[in-house]
């Protein structure tokens, strides 16, 4: 192994728990088992880092990595409508509008890494390297910037492990599962420490996914009640050992840093059990505002979807592997039928896709078969909705559930506004998760928990505002805990420390508040002029196999159903 790579500049190590929270961590550590992130809270600062609205992984990530909003960097959820169709298709870094700190960085002469960040494929060409995050369609050449990189990992290490495993099947091979997410996040930490100790950066950063993955399938309301009122939790459940494993990873990294590098560990949002599931489509259709068609299910598809159900559940991967081989096409066109096909667009004013609620208006002159007149006939369905949206509770409780339901230029302003929502369901504290379903839902507004993918793992956690944030170094503070710091703030502030200006449409500020009062003496935030150098390239679309590959890692995630 290389040396630790030493340094008489400043540097900052970026250290990504996908969906970390202190709801988890803080417990765990009162009972001594993250002694790393204690060490950094204990000689840092902390706090929450409030996540976007809504706060989804591609949102959130890109929000962090260009210092803007979504109305102007443009990327809102996973998938996005085609323009002037129905169609669907999956969203990678290319849709990006606005420059990456990467890309400023690499302009004004800094060495950058990056490995594993969500939604940085395809890879920029930095000025240093980049291993792209989930929305690499493979763990290939593709996902790696320079081609050298990628010969040099695979003949160091084998293998560059962006998702390594999914919980579908059966649950016997949860001890594979296990292994994998092991296996994987040892991978990411072992190519972060050989990278950045031979190719030194001023700017690295590494994201660990599994804090995330895990708490989907495992953060249910009983773990959660458990781990924040200290109790044991069953030795078996995957969340503790799975912080405990990120917690390592951290340690590990850390060991390879010095005083002159600051480390920042943060989440792009935080995460939380699942109280009820909500069907949007169906609300909208029970309330008039969407129709579908009248058909029987066509017998083949109801087949295609059955088998698919059972080999995924019961086979052994290597037979998956060959159905995936074989029948990809088939399996090509049974997935582009999950589409919006069964919707009557002649009636309907109103449609959902994408997470946690998001509603389209049906607009003539922007959807293919628009109905809705722009101006007062927009404005008086959105707020129709909004008014009937904002009296829904939970059947049970009777508890008014919808903190606010936000018009898009509520959230958002800027020029990628008009590929936002017309309308977005704030739920309070994020507990409601909204079915993604694609076609015609069917049965109650509510719903229970619904399985992931055609495992047996149930979908019991999702993500929550309030992220994490910690922050150590010479120039940091000691033992300070902060609020009111947001996901948008972080790239501003890695500029600052960095001593570079900060572009003035960024629309995070510098979190000042975390740095000792000699550094903040020394050194003054500045401020430029935006560069024309914003993602100007072209948007990179997805075969049909690779938009098929994300669609599995995706439900494999929870996120799709």
């Amino acid at each position: 192994m290389v040396n630790s790579f030493k340094t008489n500049e400043t540097r900052v190590v970026v250290i990504g728990l996908d969906g970390a929270t202190f709801d988890v961590i803080e417990p765990l550590i009162k009972r001594g088992k993250l002694p790393n992130l204690a060490r950094i809270m204990q000689n840092g600062v902390y706090g929450e880092l409030k996540s976007t609205i809504h706060p989804i992984t591609p949102q959130a990530w890109t929000t962090f990595l260009s210092g803007k909003k979504a109305g102007k960097h443009g990327i809102f959820d996973f998938i996005c409508r085609k323009q002037d169709s129905y169609e669907i298709q999956f969203v990678n870094a290319s849709k990006r509008k606005a420059e990456s700190i990467f890309s400023i960085l690499s302009r004004a002469d800094k060495r950058v890494g990056a490995i594993g960040v969500p939604f940085t494929f395809p890879p920029e060409k930095v000025n240093g390297f980049m291993l792209s995050g989930m929305d690499a369609p493979a763990e290939d050449g593709r996902a790696v910037y320079p081609d050298s990189i990628y010969d040099e990992i695979k003949k160091e290490f084998g293998h560059y492990y962006i998702h390594l495993a999914s919980p579908v099947g059966r649950r016997v091979d949860q001890d594979k599962f296990w292994k994998d997410i092991v296996r994987e996040d040892e991978n990411r930490t072992l190519i972060s420490k050989y990278l950045m100790a031979k190719y030194p950066c001023d700017l690295f950063i590494t994201v660990y996914n599994n804090t995330d993955r895990v708490a989907h399938q495992h953060l249910d309301q009983t773990v959660y009640d458990m781990i924040r009122n200290d109790q044991d939790v069953n030795h078996e459940d995957f969340l503790v050992r799975t912080y405990e494993n990120a917690d390592a990873q951290v340690g590990s990294l850390l060991s390879d840093t010095d005083g002159d590098t600051s480390v920042i560990i943060m989440s792009d949002h935080g995460s939380g059990p699942i109280r009820r599931v909500f069907f949007l489509n169906r609300w909208l259709e029970e309330n008039g505002f969407l129709t579908y068609k009248e058909k029987k299910q066509d017998p083949f598809l109801r087949g295609m979807h059955l088998a698919r159900f059972i080999a995924k559940r019961f086979l052994p991967r290597w037979a998956k592997n060959l159905i995936e081989s074989r029948m990809g096409c088939v399996r090509d066109k049974v997935e582009s039928m999950l589409s919006f096909s069964d919707i009557e667009w002649e009636q309907t004013r109103a449609y959902g896709f994408g997470m946690y609620g998001n509603i389209y208006i049906n607009l003539k002159g922007r959807e293919p078969k628009g109905i809705v007149a722009q101006g007062k006939e927009y404005e008086d369905l959105r707020h129709q909705i909004i008014e009937r949206l904002s009296r829904l509770s939970d059947p049970n409780t009777g508890e008014k559930i919808i903190e606010k339901v936000y018009r898009r230029e509520e959230l958002y302003q800027g020029p990628q506004l008009e590929d936002a929502p017309d309308l977005l369901i704030g739920w309070k504290d994020y507990a409601y998760y909204t079915s993604v379903t694609l076609g015609k839902e069917k049965g109650p507004i509510f719903g229970p928990h619904m399985n992931i993918d055609c495992s047996e793992y149930k979908h019991v956690g999702t993500h929550r505002l309030n992220g994490i944030f910690m922050a150590m170094g010479d120039i940091i503070k000691k033992g300070a805990e902060i609020s009111g710091a947001g996901i948008c703030d972080v790239a501003p502030t890695i500029l600052y420390m960095l001593g570079q200006p900060i572009p003035e449409d960024m629309d995070g500020k510098v979190l000042t508040e975390i740095f000792d009062e000699n550094f903040q003496r020394s050194n003054s935030p500045r401020y430029e002029r935006p560069s024309s150098a914003a993602n100007a390239s072209e948007v990179v679309s997805y075969s049909d196999g690779e938009s098929r590959k994300i669609a599995e890692r995706l439900k494999g995630l929870g996120y799709l159903e």
